[in-house]
This record gives structure tokens, C-alpha cells and sequence, in this order.
């Protein structure tokens, strides 16, 4: 018998990018993984910016009302979004990618699985914006859910050696409320 055809990878349709805007880095790194060059991504908080000290640029005003699509988190994580969006005179499509986690705060990524949910939320609005690639969509997102499905799988093993009554967490901040559950 011939040997089994090996899957063809699934080449992006000749169109132009889809603008897109994530409001902080991680989402933004979450968001080039699912559109790779398929997707252009203006990122509103950087790495080294604070999403509750932040101060949108007029750059920035003009990157969200160019996007066809918004990638927030949600969770009054982004409490100055409305205004942004309304000054700017954006069309955009507005993704919640928290939609459907039970809240604790808004940090929800913190635990691997709400990374996987946000990162369909993602798929799911590349899709709405991009129907023509929406193949393409879904293959980068298997891979990437993969990889995070294996960085959960390290997170437990890396700690189920600590007993249950040693794995104490000492923070300042309650964003590891998420990850403590987990």
C-alpha cells in the first residue's frame, strides 16, 4: 500500500490583513499565535505599560478606528475602553475573550485553561472578520491550544511533587487567584 498522504498545510487566501487590536500585550501575543501574517495587531498596553495606570495616545485612537476587530479582556480589566472606542469612531467588532469564565478577577489567563477559552474566543472573532482564512484560523489555533495544553500539563507536574499542605502562595496582588485554584 502507498504511503498515507501527509496533511497539506493550509495556506492563508491572497487578501488583505485583517487590522486587529488587542488592548494589552499577553492578548496580543494570544492573537498573533491564532492569525500569524494573516493578522496585523497594534497592541494598546505594551509589555511595559500598566492597563490601570494606562493613557491612550492619539496613535492609538487612530490604530482602533482603522481595526476591524478589538480584542479585549473584559472584566472591567480595560476600564477605559468605552471612552477610547467611542472618541475614536470605531466600527470595529468588539471580542470579549473572557466570555464564559467564571470570574474571580480579571487575570483569568493565569490559568492555562482560561488561556485555552480565550484563545478560541480569538478563533472565533479572526473567523468573523476573516471568513475567506477561516481554515487557516482553526489549524493555528489547534496548534497553539496544544501548546498551551502542554504547559498546563507542566504546571501540574512541576507541582504535584509540593504537598497539598505546603503549597502556600505569598503575593501582593490578587492575580494569582487564578493560577492558585487551577
Amino acid at each position: 500500500a502507498p504511503p498515507a498522504a501527509k496533511p497539506a498545510e493550509v495556506e492563508p487566501a491572497p487578501s488583505p490583513k485583517v487590522k486587529a487590536v488587542a488592548t494589552f500585550s499577553i492578548l496580543g501575543d494570544m492573537v498573533k499565535n491564532v492569525g500569524k501574517d494573516r493578522v496585523d495587531v497594534a497592541v494598546l498596553v505594551g509589555p511595559d505599560g500598566d492597563a490601570h495606570t494606562f493613557e491612550p495616545t492619539p496613535q492609538q485612537a487612530i490604530a482602533l478606528a482603522r481595526a476591524q476587530v478589538i480584542f479585549e479582556n473584559g472584566l472591567h480589566f480595560e476600564y477605559w475602553l468605552d471612552d477610547l472606542y467611542a472618541s475614536s469612531g470605531s466600527r470595529a467588532s468588539r471580542v470579549v475573550v473572557t466570555d464564559g469564565v467564571k470570574p474571580i478577577d480579571p487575570h483569568v489567563w493565569l490559568d492555562v485553561s482560561n488561556a485555552m477559552l480565550m484563545t478560541e474566543r480569538i478563533r472565533d472573532g479572526l473567523i468573523a472578520a476573516d471568513q475567506v482564512n477561516a481554515a487557516y484560523y482553526k489549524e493555528n489555533t489547534e496548534k497553539y491550544l496544544a501548546e498551551l495544553a502542554k504547559t498546563d500539563q507542566g504546571i501540574i507536574e512541576t507541582l504535584k511533587d509540593i504537598p497539598d499542605e505546603r503549597r502556600k502562595l505569598v503575593t501582593s496582588h490578587d492575580t494569582f487567584g487564578y493560577f492558585a485554584k487551577r
